[in-house]
């Protein structure tokens, strides 16, 4: 059989560049401090990142998980995380 040459929706074929010149050399320059208080910044303004941490197990060195799993809800009063604001 032939293949079809019509779809219902349609398939990228993967022949152009996903992102720009450039991109992966800025990426590559932050340090792994700037990538952590990048991290802890969008975490403080309500966003939830990825962060990885050590893993439970012996055998699962480091895990991925969501920032609000590890520090706690931005939002609230008792986080440790939490800068101090002009009204406290």
């Amino acid at each position: 059989m032939g293949k079809k040459r019509l779809r219902k929706t349609l398939t990228s074929r993967g022949q152009r560049r996903s992102i720009v010149n450039g991109v992966k050399e800025v990426r590559a320059d932050r340090t792994p401090l700037q990538k952590a208080v990048n991290k802890l910044a969008a975490w403080k303004k309500g966003l939830n990142p990825w962060v990885t941490v050590p893993g439970p197990a012996k055998n699962m060195a480091w895990v991925r998980k969501r920032a609000n799993e590890v520090y706690g809800d931005p939002r609230s009063t008792a986080n440790i995380y939490r800068g101090k604001s002009s009204d406290e």
